[in-house]
């Protein structure tokens, strides 16, 4: 394959798609990635979550306290 998916038609229309192994993982792993994302977005909407600048606060915090 030279890198790009392989369509199987079936009276015209799409039906199948081969697809490299390489391929195949990166796009699941940006479905992951992209989940990850719409889970943070529908926290930050409901309200749950804290603010940049809390958050800086507390990674300087546990920074310090494993010295």
């Amino acid at each position: 394959m030279n890198g790009n998916p392989f369509f199987i038609t079936q009276n015209g229309e799409a039906s199948m798609v081969i697809e490299s192994v390489k391929q195949f993982e990166e796009k699941e792993a940006l479905i992951a990635v992209l989940k990850i994302i719409a889970l943070g977005e529908k926290d930050r909407l409901k309200g749950k979550g804290i603010s940049a600048a809390d958050s800086r606060a507390q990674l300087l915090a546990a920074r310090q306290s494993q010295k």
